[in-house]
């Protein structure tokens, strides 16, 4: 459970390009974005970006050729290929001489010159059908910006280079995609989700014969499937609907796992949402791979909302901790799962042997709480400790603040990369975010205290100064965790309850 308004979603319209010196290979050309951005920092993808007001207005040739729908797109893809890597796809009477694009390029990147601007005074245009379409994909609803994004593939012309000016970017270069999977399954590269599957494809052929099943898995996706998510080898997040709280509209269950895969928080209660989930699972098994168990990070509602089906439909045994166990007195555990537990994976994405899960109990949220860290590139699975949409709400009894702190510092003990959260995407940057929410804990306090004084003041009238920065609706949720936090005042003997509310102690 969250709290925290975390703004709209929104849809942003982006375009992503494949860029090879021929499709008949798998060789493409892959960029490093700046670890310093918001968006998918440090992460190896296909050039591309969002589209811009004013991309309509260069000028193109062969528009008739293509859906009114695919212009902006290409004309984007054309603009933004230019920005990022310096390779210029337009056409002219004249060839502009490689100092002249640096030029250019330079112009552009300083603002001085618009990529319009640039085609007029080189007589040159954008041809259209220089852009293959490739499929159109849409980022899925759990995540809080989504990107509305057509791929396309394009040769890079003879006697052109790419080179990247560090910046938004850092880096960039050809990889053979199966070599590019090889460096990411090692951990030693980071891949934007969508990119990995199309390499996979890639890998197997060609630029061009991989695209067939590229088309058929994003049709499949925009019939409702499931996409393929992962942000470290071997841990897939499947975002699925469930009954929990704003801003949070999906939980995320995990398969953690290759030929033997666990499966954490099957989550969702409604029929529909289920369904999607059966098919995702039938077809990793009809893959071959095979489901060992099911595993619970803690028993609210919108985590177990699909396990006593999943139990049946696969007849899995169930895991988690007894105190779990205690609040789901309807399903039946086959086995209860302690601090520093440890379950075999078998071989990891990269071939090594002995991987393995280890079992953390992190209470404070839930009591009988748990997190798992899997031993080769040491990704954890943080359950409902953290939140990317907001933050989580600490609910007494069960719930305990200080318990829950003591639970955060011990995350930010064992982690060293990727972190992923029950709502909202996973975070390659894992000790950031939870020093991020032990900071905002922290702040929170400092604002409680500065609210009280010996004068007795009622829960309902404290929220409203020490949560008003968040929106008045979502005050009743928040005085939960207000309470937890004055709990936590009162044992630590800085806070006491009256008949009258909360002051501070004399």
């Amino acid at each position: 459970m969250t709290i925290q308004q975390a703004g709209v979603m929104q849809n942003r319209k982006a375009v992503s390009v494949v860029l090879c010196k021929s499709s008949d290979s798998s060789q493409v050309y892959l960029v490093e974005r700046n670890p310093r951005l918001r968006f998918f920092g440090g992460y190896f993808a296909f050039p591309g970006g969002t589209l811009d007001d004013d991309d309509p207005s260069i000028p193109a040739t062969n528009v008739s050729a293509l859906s009114d729908e695919r212009v902006p797109y290409i004309l984007a893809a054309a603009r933004e290929v230019f920005e990022e890597t310096g390779i210029l796809l337009t056409c002219g009477d004249n060839a502009i001489q490689p100092e002249r694009r640096r030029e250019y390029r330079d112009a552009l990147l300083t603002g001085q010159i618009s990529f319009r601007d640039i085609l007029l005074q080189a007589g040159h245009v954008v041809d259209l059908t220089d852009f293959h379409f490739i499929c159109h994909l849409l980022t899925p609803e759990f995540a809080p910006v989504r990107y509305d994004t057509q791929f396309y593939w394009a040769e890079i012309p003879p006697g052109q280079d790419p080179e990247i000016i560090p910046g938004e970017l850092v880096d960039g270069g050809y990889y053979d995609a199966s070599a590019a999977l090889t460096e990411w399954r090692h951990g030693r590269m980071q891949v934007v989700p969508p990119v990995t599957f199309m390499l996979n494809e890639f890998a197997a052929s060609s630029v061009a014969a991989g695209m067939v099943n590229v088309v058929k898995e994003a049709e499949e996706y925009r019939a409702g499937a499931l996409h393929q998510i992962y942000f470290t080898p071997g841990v897939q997040m499947l975002p699925l609907k469930t009954r929990t709280l704003f801003p949070a509209s999906h939980t995320n269950a995990y398969l953690v796992g290759e030929a033997d895969m666990l499966l954490i928080d099957p989550a969702p209660a409604d029929d529909d949402e289920q369904e999607r989930l059966w098919r995702f699972l039938d077809k990793r098994i009809s893959e071959g791979k095979k489901l060992s168990a099911i595993l619970l990070t803690h028993h609210h509602a919108d985590h177990v909302g699909a396990v006593s089906a999943c139990q049946r439909r696969y007849k899995l045994p169930l895991l988690g901790h007894k105190l779990t166990a205690d609040y789901l007195p309807d399903l039946a555990f086959d086995r209860y799962l302690e601090d520093g537990d440890v379950l075999p994976l078998g071989q990891s994405p990269d071939g090594q042997p002995d991987w393995t899960l280890k079992v953390y109990h992190t209470p404070g949220h839930a009591s009988g709480h748990l997190a798992f860290q899997e031993s080769r590139y040491g990704a954890v699975i943080a359950g409902d400790m953290i939140s990317t949409l907001s933050t989580i709400v600490i609910n007494p009894p069960d719930g305990h603040m200080a318990t829950y702190m003591h639970s955060l510092h011990r995350l930010l003990e064992i982690t060293t990369g990727t972190i992923y959260p029950s709502h909202g995407p996973a975070v390659a940057t894992g000790r950031a975010l939870l020093q991020h929410f032990i900071g905002h804990r922290n702040e929170r306090e400092k604002k409680l205290l500065a609210a009280l004084s010996h004068k007795a003041q009622r829960a309902d009238e404290l929220v409203r100064e020490v949560y008003d920065d968040v929106d008045a609706t979502i005050w009743r949720l928040a005085e939960r965790s207000l309470e937890a936090g004055l709990i936590k005042l009162i044992e630590e003997g800085r806070c006491v309850q009256t008949s009258h509310g909360y002051c501070l102690a004399r």
